[in-house]
């Protein structure tokens, strides 16, 4: 049995919450859980000086200084629009054939990031835009290319610029979602393609690029060719988080689930259940974006877990040294 003294549970937990200020539930529910990190949508945000406050307060007020993300990609996601207004599509930064556009557009990302004490984004998509037109999969116009090379080349200039301007980037939805049918907040897709194709062509940017990354969203598909014939999301499987990505792939930075309050997963059964799974299977940081009742049972559900011995302490030593080397390198030096 694994003792809890010097435990941090929360650390392990992305949340996030309503409003663009902090209510008194809210800073309840942050001092109860202290999760490691925030992630700001556009129910959070209204005008840039609010969003400072915000963002001074979240680094600030705390016991435990959360990691604070946001989902922040171009004109299709862009949580920052009542601030900043448009920002260029993908179609538009490309235009030219100039990969220095996309690099550009990273740092000016980082930068609109980095004045409103935002330290990760939730970006690139690396996704493969292997889907038509009419497919609603929820990544219509996210994605930098058809071939796993455009993706290198144009998600990775655009990683490179943010980076840059001190803000980690986070690519997603790994191993790759680009030929799903469905949407994932939705529903669980099903994604058909052979080992083959998904080593050579959907992972190949991780792969490729995996000496820069530090953090990579595994997101909420399911992959026979690699889970066999029970359905089951990437983000709940120890073959793809575990056996691919860590010892095949070799990445040793930090690893997190996309929401695990998504349509995929509620499919999957009781989301207590899913919890402990997914951190089974190898997540570092699991995000759970909406609702103070599950924030709460997966804080709850983690420390039962780790107490009765069903998640060992060595696999929770080890996550730990993850998320403290992550925060190191990108938080460690900022006031």
């Amino acid at each position: 049995m694994a003792s809890l003294q010097h435990t941090h549970i929360g650390q392990h937990l992305f949340i996030g919450f309503t409003g663009a200020q902090l209510s008194v539930d809210t800073r309840r529910l942050l001092n109860t859980v202290q999760p490691g990190g925030i992630i700001l949508f556009a129910r959070n945000i209204d005008t840039a000086t609010e969003l400072r406050a915000l963002g001074g307060a979240l680094r600030t007020e705390f016991s435990y200084r959360p990691l604070v993300a946001i989902d922040q990609e171009h004109n299709r996601v862009n949580r920052l629009r009542n601030i900043i207004g448009e920002t260029p599509t993908i179609a538009e930064v490309k235009k030219q054939g100039n990969v220095e556009q996309a690099e550009d557009f990273g740092r000016t990302t980082g930068r609109w990031l980095h004045q409103f004490y935002i330290d990760i984004d939730f970006a690139p998509v690396f996704d493969l835009e292997l889907f038509d037109a009419d497919t609603d999969n929820a990544l219509r116009e996210r994605c930098w290319g058809r071939t796993s090379d455009e993706v290198i080349r144009w998600a990775g200039a655009f990683l490179e610029g943010l980076e840059r301007e001190g803000v980690a980037a986070c690519p997603k939805h790994f191993p790759g979602l680009g030929s799903s049918m469905l949407d994932s907040h939705e529903k669980l897709p099903t994604i058909p393609r052979t080992r083959e194709a998904l080593l050579t062509e959907d992972i190949a940017p991780y792969a490729r690029l995996m000496r820069r990354l530090t953090a990579i969203m595994v997101g909420h598909g399911y992959y026979p060719a690699f889970d066999g014939e029970k359905p089951r999301p990437a983000s709940l499987s120890p073959a793809i988080i575990t056996d691919l990505l860590r010892k095949q792939l070799g990445f040793t930075g930090l690893v997190l689930t996309d929401d695990m309050e998504m349509g995929a997963i509620s499919e999957m059964g009781s989301f207590e259940e899913t919890v402990v799974e997914a951190f089974q299977a190898g997540a570092d940081m699991l995000l759970v974006c909406h609702t103070a009742e599950k924030i709460l049972g997966a804080h709850e559900v983690l420390t039962r877990a780790i107490e009765s011995g069903r998640i060992r302490f060595q696999r929770l030593f080890e996550s730990q040294q993850r998320i403290q080397q992550f925060r190191d390198e990108w938080i460690a030096n900022k006031a």
